[in-house]
């Protein structure tokens, strides 16, 4: 334990980049970075020469890893021996870019793989245990390594050989584990299976595997990429790269679609939409709730066939502004939520508030004054946040200025210190009752508050970052705040801040800002390369699986040299004793 400690004191972190393409400009920055995306990403262009990307998303990794070295799906999980064999396997390819930046995070990592592994020779799971087999593996045949992993290899083996995989997932892996090429290939796989079994094929054999899908996700298009060698493949892996890593967003589509709705946040939605286009609604109501934001992106919505009575009577009225907004016939819930209307109100606050807001809003002829007396009676200060933006509307509407007052009064008096507001009065931050109380203030004017311009504020900085551009002049890049590591003849040359001589580079790379990165760029100057073999040449499959079984057949060997020896030695001893002694 104490080695380890050591080992992992000695890593050091070398934070994330940079710069880029953008003009100091506020750009949405809604994504987070995962483990298996980047990796494999980082493998797939290694594999198709594009060194640069390869670099900023190996940095990423370096700042990712966890306290101990090692890696989780993503960032503040639990670390996995999966994620962590990912994560190596591209850092050892980053290495051969650049010598000497990434050596003591590998060794580290490899050190708590070492440390991960059980006394039956698992790491985990058996998908754990084939991925840290593989990892070793490499690392074994890795130029700059010094850890001795053989044992553990050895072990890792014999537990793939001697337990059953439970999943298709499992088998894939423990088949290129094991490099039983034969078996990987009878095997059936569909979906996101088959694009994993076409990476382990390509992976053993150095050659590319005829594969085709439909799916468009980060780690399925690194996984075509490297099993087909695609351009096609690759062009889109680049595209769907998010300041250096890849990843997925990191809040909820509907959530960024109700701020896209408010002034200068509009480009949020094409960020949210393809996302929200593929979520499928369970239930009737799910229909109903989803529908307005898949209007938003442009999706197909059908309500005419949803039933009312199993409905809540806002999502009614719902149902009629949603057909509305579509051009269809909308009477039909009119009449119906009127039918439903219980003492000048329907069902709680929130319900009549929403209520009145769309008949209003679809200019309904209707006597709204007993329901507004309703809900002016029954204005309290106990109801969650986004109920007062609907009340706050309908008032103003119909100009009921001591509720009206009184209403925002409430709503000032919920507003967080950093300027949003939680689903109820103190609770965490919420971006949807944020943007739905903005919106409120918005449509009654109110747009010059204090408690307007705090929540706005508060969403500008939750959901946009700033990113500034180095300049470069006579052979030197400045940025104030950033490190810069630059690379020269496939080596770490120099790591330096705010500035950096980068005249005669393979090139640099560039994180931004140093201590907590927001973007991370390699930039060529002469052209990234690859100065030798990250590892040992490929070697042919089938002496590969000797290789891999090589020590269970000495093993074995040893045994049966070991019975015939011990066997002689008893025959000889009681051959001995029957003999008579010599006179």
């Amino acid at each position: 334990m104490k080695k380890m400690t050591v080992i992992l004191i000695v890593v050091l972190l070398i934070l994330p980049v940079e710069t880029g393409s953008v003009h100091a400009e506020e750009i949405p920055y809604v994504y987070t970075p995962t483990i298996p995306a980047t990796a494999l990403a980082a493998m797939a262009l290694y594999r198709t020469g594009q060194y640069g990307y390869v670099l900023e998303a190996d940095t990423w990794l370096m700042r990712l890893k966890t306290p101990d070295g090692a890696w989780a799906y993503r960032y503040g999980m639990a670390p996995e021996a999966k994620y962590t064999a990912l994560a190596l396997m591209a850092l050892m390819r980053g290495e051969s870019i650049a010598k000497g930046l990434f050596n003591r995070t590998i060794n580290a990592g490899i050190y708590w793989l070492l440390y991960k592994q059980r006394d039956d020779g698992s790491f985990g799971d058996y998908t754990d245990t084939a991925l840290a087999v593989v990892a070793l593996r490499e690392y074994e045949d890795f130029k700059y390594s010094w850890l001795p992993v053989k044992k553990a290899i050895n072990n890792g083996v014999y537990y793939l050989q001697t337990h059953r995989p439970k999943t298709k997932m499992d088998k894939i892996f423990g088949y290129m584990a094991l490099g039983d090429l034969k078996k990987l290939e009878n095997l059936d796989a569909e979906g996101v299976n088959a694009l994993y079994k076409a990476f382990a094929i390509a992976y053993l054999t150095g050659k590319n595997v005829s594969v085709t899908s439909n799916l468009d996700d980060p780690a399925s298009l690194a996984l075509l990429l490297y099993a087909t060698g695609s351009k096609e493949y690759e062009d889109k892996l680049v595209r769907s790269m998010h300041f250096g890593f890849w990843g997925t967003i990191k809040y909820q589509p509907p959530d960024l679609l109700e701020a896209a709705g408010l002034p200068g946040f509009s480009d949020l939605k094409p960020v949210a939409c393809p996302y929200m286009l593929k979520v499928k609604p369970r239930f009737e109501w799910e229909k109903v709730v989803l529908a307005k934001y898949y209007l938003e992106c442009n999706g197909s919505v059908d309500l005419s066939n949803v039933d009312l009575t199993k409905l809540k009577p806002w999502m009614i009225a719902e149902v009629a502004r949603i057909n509305s907004l579509t051009g269809k016939p909308y009477q039909k819930e009119i009449e119906y939520l009127l039918k439903i209307e219980n003492g000048s109100h329907w069902d709680n606050f929130f319900n009549t508030a929403y209520i009145v807001w769309v008949l209003s809003s679809l200019e309904v002829d209707f006597d709204y004054k007993s329901v507004l007396a309703w809900l002016s009676s029954n204005l309290s200060n106990s109801y969650p946040n986004y109920y007062y933006a609907y009340a706050l509307v309908d008032f103003y509407r119909f100009n009921y200025t001591e509720e009206f007052n009184r209403t925002f009064n409430i709503i000032k008096n919920r507003q967080n210190p950093d300027g949003a507001w939680g689903y109820t009065m103190g609770s965490p931050d919420n971006i949807k009752s944020t943007a739905e109380i903005l919106k409120a203030l918005l449509v009654a004017h109110l747009e010059n508050t204090t408690s307007y311009k705090r929540g706005y504020s508060f969403l500008k900085r939750l959901l946009y970052a700033d990113i500034k551009k180095p300049e470069t002049i006579d052979g030197m890049v400045k940025l104030k705040g950033a490190r810069f590591l630059v690379i020269r003849d496939g080596a770490l040359a120099e790591n330096s801040t705010d500035s950096a001589n980068v005249q005669g580079a393979d090139g640099y790379v560039v994180i931004y800002p140093a201590k907590y990165p927001l973007v991370i760029t390699a930039t060529p100057v002469k052209g990234f390369r690859k100065t030798d073999v990250w590892k040992k040449p490929i070697i042919e499959i089938e002496n590969s699986k000797q290789g891999t079984s090589s020590f269970y057949i000495g093993y074995a060997a040893a045994i049966v040299v070991l019975i015939t020896v011990s066997g002689y030695a008893i025959l000889s001893r009681q051959t001995k004793k029957r003999k008579p002694p010599k006179k």
